[in-house]
């Protein structure tokens, strides 16, 4: 079409391709969250699409350009600076960025957005421009362009109505000049036919035709009285899950609706907020993907404290505001490098909006970018005004409590007068609570010393005497919904294994909360959980002298986590003991024998302290010709030595790859321990390589896939098991191994890094 229109008809042609591509490339940067002037948008595109179209039209211009340009880079990193490698690296780095979020797993850096954007804008305009330039069909054009603005209006989007407008305004017209371009064709071999002089009124009727259609179909009332059909509606949501996302009324986008707090109500499990029990409708629907470390994944949503005999009650207040990426534990440092593990739990949003932020016991820093604060309650419940959205995530920094036998054994002590309004945690309504509740409290405790043997009693009988079951009948009006409970039904969910036991514990002086929230438990891959509103959940938090509060799961259906009881303040405070609690409590799987683990000194090394090498006395008054001659030679031996030093690291790769799996895996172990050694986390003398793969796995969290427990795993497994190891576990290893040598390169920096590896031959030992 471009070859057979005159100079004022390009024009036209051109400001259509234009259009097309910032209408496209505009509301994908709204998707991208990209913060630029709309003046630099309508540049960038303008700028950008032009040299495609140019470069489109000269390849042979791009080629050149392109070799010139890499000679270029050659040249300044020979003589100038190394840019080269950095250069690699840059480029990488954006693409596996944009690899990982069409992946679903990371969002766009904002450091790799406005790249990411151009380079949207170069393919946009690549595959626009070869429709337009190269006559090709331009119906083409529209499953690629209306497809985008209807999926980003049905996500919320307002814009991308608007986008579309502009797009189809251009489509009508550029119909029109394609129209007009061919019957111009057909006619061009007519004498006496001026078909020229048909353009300006085609195009202007073409133009006031395209105007009048869309002004109509944005004006025209619209109406949200659409057919309802549940049952087709729920079969395509089950078929195509992210159906439900788009345009729902729900509203889960920041740019839809406004998240609410947590009310347990919307997960099936109870259908009134005022009122416990009754028949479980399960909801599958995901709502949340969990990544941590941790093995306890007790999400709190909110603690309450008032029971009314029918319904639980929450009195936040005081509550205290705090900014994002601060310590808000109240915890000094001695008392959480003592009494706590630290752990990080990341939680992001799926078709779920909630101003409450979901947290294990107990939170101590949350990560988010923004700059506004969050609120918590006197109960360590977090809520965040302007809410979680759809695909947002956030990182909680989590304390959590070393278990009772371990805290009694390290001499904690927390007393029930330090809790603040304690009567509020051993409220009771008097007139609600029947006679034989009480009776049956009493008898569970019997010959029960402390409040922790009470509280094990308690949820030992819950647990063993009534059956789980989701399909109950509703609580009578007239009954007490504890005493119906353990007397008439007999059988439950969590919501009434929690209120019998909490208030249970009341009746016996001990304080407790009903929690409520999610927990999350199925694994999708290590280290990752999906929780949906199925995995909703209520267990107690109970205060126990001398420990503080804990975790208490009456629930019959669900473990209850370790608590050492067994380790008591009577136990002398023996280091080897509760280093081996502490490595019970985060690796109850493993089976290996630590003592194995602890003697490797070949993987340690010889850490000798500083203090203990001898400096041998060197002469400080040498000749000014031997200097000369030293600095010379050195000179002289840094470029050989590199060279020596790349074919030995070569031959050394080589050889290890002949070793067997298992000999192969103890290799890169080594390599990847002196890696984090470099990087300024070496392991302890006596750590074992699951209490360092613990201590200091979170530093590395946020680094690639995979975690340095799962390396640590298969390290063990290789070296102590009799298990043959499999081709996908040493490309674990090795692919971990690159990763940390990439950190270390901007750790270091390039030239640090391609000395200590070469030259210096310290980077790597075998």
């Amino acid at each position: 079409m471009d070859n057979i229109l005159n100079r004022s008809q390009k024009t036209i042609l051109h400001l259509i391709y234009a259009s097309f591509v910032f209408s496209l490339a505009y509301i994908l940067g709204l998707g991208m969250s990209l913060k630029a002037d709309v003046m630099l948008q309508i540049l960038m595109v303008s700028l950008g699409s032009a040299l495609v179209k140019f470069f489109l039209l000269n390849p042979l211009v791009l080629y050149i350009l392109l070799v010139a340009g890499f000679m270029a880079i050659i040249l300044v990193h020979r003589f100038i600076s190394p840019i080269l490698f950095p250069l690699m690296e840059r480029i990488y780095y954006l693409f596996q960025n944009i690899i990982q979020n069409l992946q679903g797993k990371e969002n766009i850096t904002s450091d790799n957005l406005l790249l990411f954007w151009g380079l949207l804008i170069v393919l946009i305009s690549f595959f626009t421009a070869f429709i337009l330039f190269k006559n090709k069909s331009i119906y083409l054009l529209l499953p690629a362009y209306i497809g985008p603005f209807l999926y980003y209006w049905y996500s919320f989007f307002d814009e991308a109505l608007w986008m579309l407008s502009i797009f189809l305004l251009a489509f009508f017209i550029l119909m029109g000049l394609d129209k007009y371009s061919r019957e111009k064709t057909q006619t061009s071999n007519l004498k006496g036919y001026n078909f020229e002089k048909l353009y300006t009124p085609w195009i202007q009727t073409v133009t006031i035709y395209s105007i009048l259609i869309l002004s109509l179909a944005l004006v025209l009332p619209k109406s949200n009285n659409n057919i309802q059909w549940p049952m087709l509606q729920q079969k395509v949501y089950k078929t195509f899950p992210v159906v439900e996302k788009l345009r729902s009324n729900e509203g889960y986008g920041r740019r839809a609706g406004k998240a609410s707090l947590f009310d347990f109500s919307i997960t099936g499990y109870q259908e009134e907020s005022s009122r416990l029990g009754g028949p479980v409708k399960l909801n599958p629907k995901k709502i949340m993907t969990v990544r941590t470390n941790s093995n306890s994944n007790y999400l709190r949503g909110n603690a309450k404290q008032v029971y009314t005999g029918s319904s639980w009650r929450t009195i936040n207040e005081p509550s205290k505001n705090y900014p994002f990426k601060r310590d808000f534990s109240g915890l000094s440092k001695e008392e959480r490098n003592l009494y706590y593990d630290q752990t990080y739990v990341t939680i992001t949003n799926h078709a779920f909006a909630s101003t409450t932020l979901f947290s294990p016991y107990k939170a101590a820093e949350v990560i988010f970018d923004d700059g506004n604060a969050l609120s918590i309650n006197r109960d360590d419940s977090l809520t965040f005004s302007k809410g979680i959205y759809d695909g947002e995530s956030y990182t909680i920094r989590v304390q959590k409590p070393l278990p009772y036998g371990t805290l009694t054994s390290l001499g904690i002590d927390k007393k029930k007068s330090d809790i603040d309004d304690l009567e509020l945690y051993l409220q009771i309504p008097e007139d609600k609570i029947t006679e034989r509740t009480k009776a049956l409290t009493k008898e569970i405790v019997k010959g029960k010393n402390n409040d922790f043997e009470k509280a094990m009693a308690i949820e030992n009988h819950l647990r063993s005497n009534y059956k789980y079951n989701l399909n109950v009948n509703q609580v009578p009006e007239n009954k007490e919904f504890i005493d119906y409970f353990l007397f008439e039904e007999g059988e439950g969910y969590c919501t009434y294994y929690a209120t019998a036991m909490a208030i249970m514990l009341r009746l016996e002086g001990i304080p407790s909360r009903y929690i409520e929230g999610y927990l999350a438990q199925d694994l999708i891959e290590p280290g990752i959980y999906e929780v949906s509103h199925s995995n909703a959940h209520a267990w107690v938090e109970a205060f126990i002298e001398p420990v503080g509060w804990m975790t208490f799961e009456p629930t019959s259906i669900y473990p209850i986590e370790l608590r050492l009881e067994s380790l008591r303040q009577d136990v002398p405070n023996d280091s080897n003991n509760l280093n081996e609690a502490a490595e019970y409590v985060n690796h109850p799987e493993n089976s290996i024998n630590d003592q194995l683990i602890h003697s490797d000194e070949d993987i340690l090394g010889n850490r000798v302290p500083k203090d203990k090498i001898n400096h041998e006395d060197t002469p400080s008054n040498l000749p000014k010709n031997i200097v000369a001659i030293i600095i010379g030679a050195l000179l002289l031996i840094i470029p050989i030595r590199f060279i020596i030093g790349f074919f030995q690291h070569r031959y050394k790769e080589a050889r290890a790859k002949k070793l067997d799996s298992n000999k192969r895996i103890i290799y890169l172990y080594k390599q990847i321990l002196r890696l984090m050694e470099f990087l300024g986390h070496p392991q302890q003398h006596g750590e074992t390589h699951y209490e360092y793969a613990e201590r200091v796995a979170y530093k590395f969290y946020s680094y690639g896939e995979i975690k340095l427990k799962e390396v640590t795993e298969i390290f063990v497994k290789s070296k102590y098991g009799n298990f043959s190891i499999q081709d996908e576990e040493r490309l674990i290893l090795e692919k971990y191994r690159e990763d940390l040598e990439k950190r270390l390169q901007n750790y270091w920096g390039l030239r640090t890094f391609y000395y200590r590896k070469y030259v210096k031959a310290g980077y790597i030992k075998d």
